[in-house]
């Protein structure tokens, strides 16, 4: 059998880029199919200058963006994913963890803290889809939830952003127990009057979407998907396939899920203008 391997379709799947695998290289744009140089691409935010797709940003960069500089400071640093069903797929999840931390740096799959957006105070909350996709483990949760206490203790709004493929496998239903456990400190958090702002990016599926439509204002970057799953997981599961623009932030904004979707250059200036607005009224 002669099979010309030439006329092979693969899928272009784009990574998390950092600083240490991407510098000084080309890369091919996965929306327009475009060639980057990844300095051009670093200094425009990792947004194709071609098409406008938004590629993903590893956590230090969402910080960096969103955040006044040099106002970040951490909290909750000594929590840390850890393996409690001694769960295994190709790897244990001990090994997993202690590989993911080799690569990232990164003990959890989000980084919390408080910093000044635009001059204002926050407590702020940022995703890291390079910790296993971003999901939501036990220790995720946890940081999350002390986060939101810490809001409504020190009186200050709460931003959220989420870029997660969902809830973490390798913890089973402890995992599933953190989107209740999130929701539930959210609820007391706005019964006492505050602020919780979520950013939604892509992607941002399964409990990360239900945690974050639980928002006073939601946001979305421009070109994000949003669900209760990805397009593959609903084709293998309902064996339909659902056009992948009904779970784009725009499709969602026109359906009323959504308060606002903008563009990465312009969300630091679109947060610090809701900060404003809302120091103004509980002044």
């Amino acid at each position: 059998m002669n099979i010309n391997i030439f006329r092979r379709k693969r899928k272009i799947i784009v990574p998390v880029l950092t600083e240490e695998k991407a510098k000084e290289t080309l890369v091919r744009c996965q929306s327009c199919g475009n060639l980057i140089e990844y300095e051009d691409l670093r200094k425009n935010l990792k947004v194709c200058p071609y098409c406008g797709y938004h590629f993903r940003m590893t956590v230090s960069e969402r910080i960096n963006l969103i955040a006044d500089s040099g106002t970040f400071s951490e909290i909750d640093t000594e929590i840390k994913a850890v393996d409690m069903l001694g769960f295994k797929d190709l790897l244990t999840y001990k090994e997993r963890i202690k590989q993911t931390k080799k690569e990232t740096g990164l003990d959890c799959a989000v980084i919390t803290g408080k910093a000044k957006i635009g001059g204002f105070n926050a407590a702020v909350g940022v995703f890291a889809f390079e910790f296993i996709g971003g999901s939501l483990g036990s220790a995720t949760g946890e940081k999350l939830t002390k986060l939101i206490e810490y809001a409504k203790k020190h009186k200050l709004p709460l931003i959220i952003v989420f870029s997660s493929g969902g809830e973490r496998i390798h913890e089973g239903i402890y995992s599933l127990m953190q989107v209740a456990k999130i929701i539930q400190a959210v609820d007391s958090f706005k019964e006492s009057g505050r602020l919780f702002m979520p950013v939604l990016t892509n992607p941002s599926y399964c409990g990360a979407a239900a945690i974050a439509m639980t928002g006073s204002i939601v946001i979305a970057e421009k070109g994000s998907l949003i669900g209760v799953s990805g397009p593959r997981i609903t084709r293998e599961v309902a064996n339909k396939n659902i056009p992948g623009k009904l779970k784009q932030a725009e499709s969602l904004l026109q359906n009323g899920f959504l308060d606002t979707v903008v563009d990465r250059h312009l969300l630091k200036t679109t947060i610090a203008q809701f900060l404003k607005h809302y120091n103004r009224r509980t002044i």
